[in-house]
């Protein structure tokens, strides 16, 4: 494996949440917008939530996390690659999301 891209591809079969996952993060994520002051019809708020985990598991967005996170650094633990994987992944979907 040369990059996060292909690592998350072999893991999970062409996507990378697998589908009960992204249910969980789709409820995760809809229970967040409900909280949040967000004016969101339910209909569309999971169109909205479908179309995020999509983008989430396009070839662009996985490249782009790949060619952001990089290797792990020297010293770095396991919590904090994924904080940082984490933080990168948010930046990437905001840009794609908010225009």
């Amino acid at each position: 494996m040369n990059d996060f891209r292909d690592f998350v591809r072999t893991r999970t079969g062409q996507i990378m949440l697998d589908p009960s996952a992204s249910l969980k993060l789709t409820a995760q994520m809809s229970s967040n917008l409900a909280n949040a002051d967000v004016d969101i019809s339910d209909g569309k708020r999971e169109l909205f939530l479908n179309d995020v985990v999509q983008i989430a598991n396009s070839d662009a967005v996985l490249t782009e996390l790949s060619e952001s996170i990089g290797d792990p650094k020297e010293n770095e633990c396991e919590d904090e690659f994924v904080e940082r994987a984490k933080s990168s992944m948010a930046k990437i979907l905001r840009s794609k999301l908010v225009k």
